[in-house]
């Protein structure tokens, strides 16, 4: 399973690009693909040995594969996530937004840390995934789950999916997608 969703992850990286705009000249698609591909080059950080104490903060990119008014077309917003490694529950919290062309905001809530995980077979974290987004007067309900892994020695980034329900104006549908986020200095 998690071989499968790195594979779908790096496929819709390599595709990735939207006109919303990024630092250093590039879309913020790019900018995703960018961080996505830097982050992969970082080993998986050992469930076993996360910190259990301290607060940590990322900041990045999702990008979601949503079927707004038709086909999905991939729509990347800023992600900021934080992480309570001493928490006994809801360890993993966070936000998406200023997605391109959509206004609204999701929240990220209840994620878990799994520190007895094998990394080779399934994911470190995981949380749900809820809000609205809206475009040209529809909304779009998104009620989805997200899971990941820290990236490097250090938890110096985080990767991973996005999937869920997406229910608008034409009813219901399924997306997918992906996030990438790189460590704020401390």
């Amino acid at each position: 399973m998690r071989s499968i969703g790195l594979a779908y992850a790096l496929a819709l990286s390599a595709g990735c690009a939207s006109s919303d705009g990024g630092g250093d000249g590039l879309s913020r698609g790019e900018s995703a693909a960018a961080l996505e591909v830097s982050l992969a080059a970082e080993n998986i950080s050992d469930p076993t040995t996360l910190p259990r104490s301290g607060l940590a903060t990322y900041t990045g990119f999702m990008t979601l594969a949503l079927p707004l008014d038709g086909p999905a077309r991939d729509v990347t917003g800023d992600l900021d996530m934080r992480v309570d490694f001493g928490a006994a529950r809801n360890q993993v919290s966070g936000s998406a937004s200023n997605f391109a062309g959509l206004t609204g905001g999701l929240a990220i809530r209840g994620g878990d840390i799994d520190r007895g995980t094998d990394p080779d077979t399934d994911f470190t974290f995981d949380g749900s995934l809820t809000g609205t987004l809206a475009q040209n007067g529809d909304s779009y309900s998104i009620d989805g789950a997200i899971v990941g892994e820290f990236r490097g020695r250090n938890q110096d980034g985080l990767t991973g999916l996005v999937y869920g329900d997406i229910t608008g104006p034409s009813g219901q549908d399924l997306f997918q997608g992906r996030m990438a986020a790189s460590r704020d200095a401390d």
